[in-house]
């Protein structure tokens, strides 16, 4: 599960283009903030969490198509609402309890979008499936049922072994 090919269309949006636009938005609300003295947008960053990461990341998994992002977020005010703007502009939105996420301690992130006033992570596929099928098993027995038809790779058992989760829970007919 590699997320080197992200999947470029979800519900008909370029994932790496919203982000392009946010980018180039702060930039410009960062221009006009330097000539009117005001507060500059620095660091901005957005840590793309849940169902919405799984689809960002092409996995090759059976994924439910939803409309909430779940994102944790290091973003200025006018940037978070121009974020959700452009996701509404998709028929997306921001789900307001992203914050409550649970994701393993030691997650992997590698960068998906990176520009010059915005970056962007991804969590690596394991890591996602393993908050999924923890904090939610019912909701997501089928997905982890598929995953675990795939060969699962060892980091995920690794993980299932350290946070107690009981795989036979997903196999329990």
């Amino acid at each position: 599960m590699s997320i080197h090919n992200c999947r470029d269309n979800f519900l008909g949006m370029d994932f790496k283009k919203l982000f392009k636009r946010l980018d180039f938005w702060i930039q410009g609300y960062n221009h006009e903030a330097v000539e009117e003295g005001g507060l500059v947008l620095h660091n901005q960053e957005i840590w793309l969490l849940g169902q919405i990461a799984l689809v960002v990341a092409s996995v090759d998994l059976d994924l439910a198509q939803t409309k909430d992002v779940d994102a944790k977020s290091h973003l200025g005010y006018p940037a978070y609402i121009e974020f959700e703007r452009l996701l509404a502009k998709n028929g997306l939105y921001l789900d307001a309890h992203s914050s409550e996420i649970w994701m393993p301690e030691e997650t992997e992130y590698e960068v998906f979008y990176r520009g010059k006033s915005l970056v962007v992570y991804l969590p690596k596929p394991d890591y996602v499936l393993l908050s999924k099928a923890k904090m939610a098993p019912d909701k997501n027995k089928s997905l982890i049922l598929e995953y675990l038809a795939t060969k699962p790779s060892h980091l995920f058992f690794s993980l299932a072994r350290k946070y107690s989760l009981s795989l036979e829970v997903f196999l329990d007919r």
